[in-house]
């Protein structure tokens, strides 16, 4: 039996080239949420939240019972129900990466970015042929929740990122004539991206139609004068005034890839603005900069450099790098692909590092590292560039790195936490038990965090009775 999954485009199933009756929206919801996962341990308070939203107001009588009910029909649906596992506190659907057309999809665009500098033509083909597995405009089209929305928004900037490296290999490979039309059509989709817009200027003076090129930069600049009262940037800018002036106009600059690797970021972070606000001016100081968080289990230092790390964003336009764990040589050679290399496979940590800071050289990239256990060859080390490291012992970090404590939360954000996540009635409703709560967490985030999304997912909950659960376990 092969089953083969399709989410770029509408949600869909096939078995042995049979399509299948996936149900209801909700219970399609809930199978996009373990195929965008496959083989993981997807929690059932993130499915129910990827479904119903974080207000629990708007969630049904028994959100816990209404996942497990979709997943009883997913399974008969699906005529393998081993396939549909429930595990501790979620579920899992244990299927190959390669029966979901979007993983299929990735390596195939991973594939081709790293090609693209070596192999033009090659890396070329890859990509047209990863984006004619989209059967839609919208991944997961017709599937309900925050989580698929989410996901949705997520995979069309991947597309759009795609098919604009596509149309910049074409012109690099002098099929301006075929990249002129839908370049046009991207331009005027997304009038504020400057990499497009020079595309196509090149595409049509390429194609003799010269007086149209300067016609659209002109049109480009009034529009960003009108909208944002900026100049167009200085390769658009460089490349009409070539145009303008009959010099020749040389292949497009070859740019490296621009990686975003975080984490979403925590929304409801508290307690830590201070160190928040620290970390950051460190890090927009220029040079190398390298903060260190460190604290007990639970302190949620990963999620502060996470927090940290989107918060200033804007200061490292090149591209922002995450490795969670791992060792030194297969994390630089992730890196190195993020940024359209392809390492060999027997290259030492030592040659990958070296390559590694060239390729940084006179950009501005962040660096994250969480729990890495040496971090050292991992930190980029060059001006304009700079890191942020959570979770490793401080013996291990180099000098020069500002080093911030990252402790328990004080009672009142604690409680803070506790109210955004589970309601600020129901907390409000029960002082005694919530400050027994908080202690019992130890005031740390992590565990304060678990045990309000715990409370949250059993409305029928007091706080008091999570508080006997805990004691009841010891």
């Amino acid at each position: 039996m092969r089953l083969e999954f399709r989410v770029l485009g509408p949600l869909s199933a096939r078995c042995d080239g049979g399509e299948i009756e996936l149900g209801r929206p909700q219970q399609r919801a809930v199978l996009a949420a373990l195929l965008l996962a496959p083989g993981q341990l997807v929690p059932t308070d993130r499915l129910v939240e990827g479904l119903w939203g974080e207000d629990d107001s708007r969630w049904p009588k028994d959100p816990v019972g209404q996942i497990g009910t979709h997943v009883h029909r997913l399974r008969r649906a699906l005529g393998a129900p081993e396939l549909l596992v429930a595990a501790a506190g979620g579920y899992r659907l244990a299927v190959p990466r390669d029966t979901v057309d979007l993983f299929c999809y990735e390596a195939a665009v991973a594939e081709a970015v790293a090609l693209r500098h070596r192999e033009p033509s090659r890396a070329r083909e890859l990509l047209g042929r990863a984006l004619d597995a989209w059967t839609g405009d919208r991944a997961l089209d017709g599937v309900p929740g925050a989580f698929a929305e989410r996901a949705r928004e997520r995979l069309a900037a991947g597309r759009f990122a795609a098919v604009k490296a596509l149309l910049d290999l074409d012109v690099t490979l002098g099929r301006h004539a075929e990249a002129v039309e839908p370049l046009a059509v991207l331009a005027a989709g997304h009038p504020q991206d400057e990499e497009v817009h020079r595309l196509h200027l090149l595409a049509l003076h390429r194609c003799g139609r010269t007086a149209q090129a300067l016609a659209a930069y002109e049109e480009l600049r009034e529009r960003l004068d009108r909208e944002l009262g900026l100049e167009p940037g200085a390769a658009v800018a460089e490349l009409a005034e070539r145009i303008r002036s009959g010099e020749p106009v040389a292949a497009p600059v070859r740019a490296l890839p621009r990686p975003c690797q975080l984490p979403p970021d925590i929304r409801d972070l508290v307690g830590r603005a201070e160190l928040a606000q620290e970390a950051e001016q460190v890090l927009r100081s220029g040079a190398a900069p390298v903060v260190g968080l460190s604290g007990p289990s639970g302190s949620g230092a990963s999620a502060l450099a996470v927090h940290v790390a989107h918060a200033v964003q804007d200061a490292f336009p090149d591209g922002q790098l995450y490795a969670a764990g791992g060792e030194a040589g297969p994390v630089l050679a992730g890196f190195l692909r993020a940024l359209g290399e392809r390492p060999a496979p027997d290259a030492g940590a030592d040659r990958l590092g070296g390559r590694f800071r060239e390729l940084l050289a006179g950009r501005r990239v962040l660096v994250v590292l969480d729990g890495v256990a040496d971090p050292a060859p991992l930190l980029p080390g060059v001006p304009g560039c700079a890191a942020v490291v959570a979770g490793a012992e401080p013996g291990v970090l180099p000098g020069g790195v500002v080093r911030l404590a990252v402790g328990p939360l004080e009672s009142h954000d604690a409680y803070e936490l506790l109210a955004r996540i589970v309601g600020a009635e129901r907390i409000r409703r029960e002082p005694d038990a919530v400050a027994e709560l908080a202690a019992l967490c130890g005031y740390l985030p992590v565990l304060l965090r678990t045990a309000a999304t715990r409370l949250a997912a059993r409305p029928q909950w007091s706080v008091a009775d999570l508080v006997r659960w805990f004691a009841e376990r010891g």
